[in-house]
């Protein structure tokens, strides 16, 4: 079990909505994990066992990871689990972190905005001319592009929420290793120090 890295600033008042949002949204991402690995293991069982391979279960299961990887972002977010270089920042002095992790959240915060606009205009074209992705469904394009609007969009705001918070919680934490020790790993070491 890892540490909970999620930001620990006081709750406030209106934007806790986005941080159910988020969590929402990544538990259906956990549902569409699982579900894709049903479908995987269907087609197989199908084409290698019964020699009758399906035309749908690429095609569904594909469509199932845009969703997925979109709308688990602002989740990672949140508990601050998104890959970072973090081994000056982990000795780095505490405003330094804050001044550090505020830009960071600026970043996502505007290239969000920008993906999930650009994103909508690319939606909107799909609509308009009625394109398909060119695949044995044929599924309409939007609905591999909606997950990028709904998923930027929720980014943004979460980055927006984490940037509210940041003054009023501790100074971001940096582990130099890039992992966080578990509880039951820092006692195995206490026990073994002790021990010896």
């Amino acid at each position: 079990m890892r540490a909970n890295n999620e930001h620990k600033g006081p709750p406030i008042p209106g934007l806790v909505w986005v941080d159910r949002a988020s969590e929402l949204l990544g538990r259906i991402g956990d549902v569409l994990i699982v579900l894709i690995t049903v479908l995987l293991t269907y087609e197989v069982v199908a084409r290698y066992v019964f020699s009758a391979p399906t035309k749908w279960t690429q095609d569904v299961s594909t469509l199932m990871q845009v969703w997925f990887t979109f709308l688990g972002m602002a989740l990672v977010l949140r508990k601050r689990e998104m890959i970072r270089i973090t081994a000056i920042l982990a000795i780095a002095p505490a405003w330094v972190r804050y001044l550090f992790e505020a830009i960071a959240l600026i970043v996502i915060l505007v290239f969000s905005v920008v993906a999930a606009s650009k994103g909508y205009d690319m939606m909107q074209d799909s609509l308009r001319l009625g394109r398909r992705q060119p695949t044995m469904m044929a599924f309409p394009n939007w609905v591999g592009e909606l997950p990028i609007v709904i998923g930027f969009a929720l980014l943004a705001l979460q980055s927006l929420v984490e940037l509210i918070r940041l003054p009023f919680g501790p100074a971001p934490q940096f582990s130099v290793s890039g992992e966080q020790e578990t509880p039951a790993a820092e006692s195995d070491k206490s026990s073994q120090v002790s021990a010896s």
